[in-house]
């Protein structure tokens, strides 16, 4: 069992490595004729720079928290701690929230050291960051809470009802429960949106009017729109329409206004709008709901197989380390689900596009789009294999192409 779970977690790392080396072998090829004019010579220079820096920073993470973690499993860490911390105590929260903290914090503190650099060192050297020290330690400690709030009240509910179901019913109805705050979490996002930005009134003017016409002609209901101060951690650009009911609200990035006409902000929205308007969200639930099914199945069979932690220096099945060998065990089919799931994505992204085009014509959408791609310096030749596992949106080409489209 020790071995086929290594084996499994070697496997994947090295498959994750095999897409790296994909989008490495892309990198330099002719640009899609459709997006030539996104980039001009030294921009294209750059973007090629910007996106090797970015593949060798994430090999280099990568080898090291697959290392990380090798090691972690072979000295049997998490066995260790609880043994420890059982000479103190014998309550389940606890020993359960020490080996679930504790070998995360030299990995954490390995990944900080990484985005550090990433955010100060690549992102600077690309004119991209403008995030200053005191803001990226205040967004630590806020995802930090987030986690130890959200992730660590999930596993005290989950502990909580397994010592108090027969095992069957409890993942039955744990599974509800789970979803339930999926669910939860999905539509409170304009809440954890403002937990990391400031979010000003749109001041009135031309764009404000322009805009709540446009929501007024989709029949989308807005409660607000907002300016997102994104400018202090990045110079990247976005848009959101988000909430549902009375809370629907619009968020535009500050970065937008300097570099987008108000046609292309309101392209930007309109296909926003169109994947709330097409009810994506919600057509993508089926699918959701299957993985979280697949997901408790297979910790129904796993968190409480005492072969598993047994193999890693355990005297019985202990639930936490089975959940944690259970992401291990299962990610090769997450990587199989994740060709339907971002194949759905894509579709989604498509049928928003539509919905833009429909309303605003093809000029502004496709103009916002490689204006878009030029300031974030975006891939143009992602690796096909890499975009059915792990893009969400059809690559620029694939889109501009869909825009010049006649219907």
């Amino acid at each position: 069992m020790r071995i086929l779970i290594l084996a499994i977690f070697i496997a994947v790392s090295l498959f994750s490595f095999f897409l790296k080396y994909l989008t490495y072998s892309r990198l330099g090829d002719p640009v899609p004729e459709n997006a030539k004019d996104i980039f001009d010579e030294e921009r294209y220079k750059k973007n090629q720079s910007y996106l090797m820096s970015k593949l060798k920073l994430s090999v280099i993470s990568g080898l090291v928290g697959t290392a990380v973690m090798l090691v972690i499993l072979s000295l049997n860490v998490h066995s260790f701690l609880f043994d420890y911390i059982s000479n103190y105590t014998i309550n389940i929260y606890l020993t359960s929230l020490f080996i679930l903290i504790v070998p995360q914090i030299i990995p954490t503190i390995i990944d900080t050291g990484f985005e550090i650099y990433d955010t100060f060192v690549i992102e600077e050297r690309f004119g991209f960051n403008k995030t200053t020290v005191k803001t990226f330690i205040a967004d630590f400690f806020k995802e930090l809470a987030l986690a130890v709030i959200i992730g660590g009240g999930i596993l005290m509910l989950f502990l909580f009802l397994f010592q108090r179901m027969e095992s069957r019913l409890f993942f039955i109805v744990f599974f509800f429960i789970f979803l339930a705050i999926l669910l939860f979490i999905t539509f409170i996002s304009p809440l954890l949106i403002r937990i990391f930005n400031k979010l000003t009134p749109i001041e009135d003017g031309e764009l404000k009017e322009k805009i709540e016409d446009l929501a007024r002609k989709t029949g989308y209901k807005i409660k607000g729109i907002y300016i997102v101060d994104a400018s202090r951690r990045s110079t990247s650009l976005n848009a959101f329409a988000t909430g549902f009911g009375k809370t629907k609200t619009i968020g535009l990035y500050d970065t937008l206004l300097d570099k987008m006409t108000d046609d292309e902000i309101l392209s930007i929205l309109a296909h926003e709008i169109g994947h709330v308007k097409k009810r994506h969200i919600i057509k993508s639930l089926p699918l959701t709901i299957f993985i979280t099914a697949l997901g408790f199945l297979a910790a129904y069979f796993i968190v409480t197989m005492p072969a598993v932690s047994m193999a890693f220096g355990f005297s019985e099945a202990n639930i936490v380390f089975g959940f944690i060998v259970m992401f291990i065990m299962i990610s090769p089919i997450l990587i199989l689900l994740s060709i339907p799931i971002n194949a759905l994505s894509r579709k989604h992204e498509y049928e928003a596009d539509a919905f833009e085009k429909e309303l605003m014509g093809k000029d502004a959408p496709i103009s916002a789009m490689k204006k878009l791609y030029r300031e974030d310096l975006g891939n143009l030749t992602p690796h096909p294999f890499d975009v059915m596992l792990n893009h969400s949106h059809p690559t620029a080409s694939q889109r501009i192409a869909a825009f010049e489209r006649d219907d």
